[in-house]
């Protein structure tokens, strides 16, 4: 299997599609909108695959006057998919949109019973074949990879695209830091259309002509009283926190609680918060059919992070997807984009057992070399907190798919090594030892990792970062496989900074792809903040750090590589 593929695609079968809104019960009695297409021209007794695409975001709009006299917003998929034989049902999950009850907390266990029960209406229609799918983007992803754990044997697969796979360590709290911007723009978005509101952050376009939720063959939609995910960040540090406003803990609601049975198509990106993490670890953790894919896309995959025009766009991105969704494979592969050798590659496993761990250590004076130093030495660093890394990193672009296009890092150490000798390629997790003494008790600690070409222009690369109460690394087993150091975030494995005494924070950087040219080199950075993103730690006082270089105690930064011959390159 090659990807992209270079398999002509078929020719679609269907011209247009019908389309009708009403009301599926549930088992409890609750009533979930949804919207069926179905192609035009479907003869009787044709039955068709039919894909679900549940979100909590509005199935469906419905226009102002005059506007909705004669426009209608397009969808790509519906007349996509339709035009190639299969049905597709467009839903608002409960306590959503136009449907009824109420939605306690993102992704909650009703939601694997509602998608049973739609499942089950489902195969029982003449329009039918008996099989189901799941596609999206984001929410709709774990909407689309729930439908797979809720037990139903109808459901054959999914595509799921740039979503969580443990929701505490890739969008909520990375490294153990309160992501604060997700966390209160994502509620502030989730409470505008839960009152039937078009959210403040959309295009002032959008809010123009949008009125609402589309409503069911007119009805009143229904009010909703939802439990909204700001209530974590004054109710959770630690992954077993139970979140009294939410009544749940982080860890019941992630997907890697509810393993998928059906065969899946699951996307990430290098640039979209912890969403190749999250591939590589479901790829690792899920033993049945898949393709994964990790490309340089921000969050959806519209924009290829670096250049100006997308080389594989939505639409060819909704062909593979076809390609899949026609014949799913048998087998298991990870396909991955490597930068600046513009190359899509693919594996079976992951990290590549190929890559050597190369170690760095950070030199006085702003060197990153491979060389011990042998006398104790030091740096030291005041936190800025009015640190950032700016608006469009690849945190943000989770909230709107903004493009991810970083502000210069202003780190406040940094360190580069001398031109590289020859080609390298960097592919996997690149892991840092901090060896540092502060004069407070805890702090966030952010490490971004950047590349410089010949001319001294830099490309970031990847980041990541550590809440210094989460240092400990465990020993006992991790909820699932993992391929870096294990800190399990737990209230029992805290461990609070003893004031100017030395601590080592080791922690992955977030897995990247690249070859890096002879005469290119690597730069590290250290900052204490990110003041557009995350939370500060502490509160209050403003720690002096003092990194410590040298002797037993020697930060540095270990890279996956591999030295490319002349003839490879």
């Amino acid at each position: 299997m090659s990807f992209p593929s270079t398999t002509p695609l078929r020719r679609p079968c269907y011209k247009g599609y019908n389309s009708q809104s009403f009301y599926v019960p549930m088992r409890d009695g609750i009533c979930l909108a949804v919207d069926l297409y179905l192609p035009q021209g479907l003869k009787s007794g044709e039955g068709l695959p039919t894909l679900f695409a549940a979100t909590r975001y509005w199935r469906a709009q419905q226009l102002k006057a005059p506007f909705s006299w004669f426009i209608s917003l397009p969808d790509s998929a519906r007349s996509f998919f339709c035009a190639y034989g299969y049905a597709l049902l467009r839903i608002d999950m409960r306590g959503t949109g136009a449907s009824q009850g109420n939605q306690p907390h993102p992704w909650p266990a009703t939601d694997l019973t509602d998608l049973y029960d739609l499942t089950d209406w489902v195969i029982k229609q003449p329009w039918s074949n008996g099989r189901v799918g799941g596609f999206g983007n984001s929410y709709q992803a774990t909407t689309a990879e729930m439908l797979g754990a809720c037990g139903h044997p109808a459901v054959t697969t999914a595509l799921v695209r740039f979503n969580e796979y443990d929701v505490y360590t890739d969008i909520a709290f990375p490294g153990g830091v309160p992501n604060r911007f997700i966390l209160n723009q994502w509620a502030a978005y989730n409470r505008a259309l839960d009152a039937n509101r078009v959210p403040a952050s959309l295009p002032a376009m959008e809010k123009w002509i949008i009125k609402g939720v589309k409503p069911v063959n007119q009805q009143p939609v229904p009010s909703h009283h939802n439990g909204q995910v700001d209530s974590i960040l004054r109710n959770v540090i630690f992954r077993d926190d139970y979140d009294p406003e939410l009544g749940t803990t982080i860890d019941d609601i992630s997907i890697h609680t509810r393993p998928s049975t059906h065969i899946i198509d699951h996307w990430g990106s290098w640039f979209d918060a912890a969403t190749a993490d999250a591939v590589i670890r479901r790829f690792n953790n899920n033993a049945h059919p898949q393709r994964a894919v990790i490309g340089p896309w921000n969050h959806g995959g519209r924009q290829h992070v670096g250049l100006e025009k997308n080389p594989f766009p939505p639409l060819a991105q909704m062909q593979e997807v076809l390609r899949f969704f026609d014949a799913p494979p048998n087998g298991r592969e990870l396909f991955y984009y490597t930068l600046f050798e513009d190359a899509w590659k693919s594996t079976g496993e992951f990290p590549l057992p190929a890559f050597n761990r190369t170690t760095l250590f950070f030199q006085p004076g702003g060197g990153l070399s491979g060389e011990v130093l042998l006398e104790p030495a030091s740096d030291s660093f005041e936190v800025d907190f009015s640190a950032s890394s700016g608006l469009n990193n690849r945190w943000q672009t989770e909230l709107d798919q903004r493009p991810v296009k970083y502000a210069p890092i202003q780190g406040a150490l940094s360190y580069t090594t001398a031109p590289l000798t020859a080609d390298t390629e960097i592919t996997g997790y690149p892991l840092v030892s901090l060896w540092i003494k502060s004069d407070q008790n805890d702090g966030n600690f952010f490490v971004y990792l950047e590349a410089l070409d010949e001319s001294g222009r830099v490309y970031y690369l990847t980041e990541g970062m550590l809440r210094a109460l989460h240092r400990k690394i465990s020993t006992n087993e991790p909820p699932y496989r993992q391929a870096v150091p294990y800190h399990s975030f737990k209230r029992a494995d805290a461990l609070e900074l003893l004031p100017a005494q030395p601590a080592e924070l080791r922690f992955a950087l977030n897995p990247i792809s690249a070859l890096l040219r002879r005469g290119w080199r690597l730069k590290v950075s250290i900052t204490g903040a990110d003041k557009d993103t995350f939370a500060r730690i502490p509160a209050q006082a403003t720690p002096r750090i003092e990194l410590l270089l040298g002797g037993e105690t020697g930060s540095a930064i270990e890279i996956p590589t591999l030295i490319r011959t002349k003839a490879e390159g």
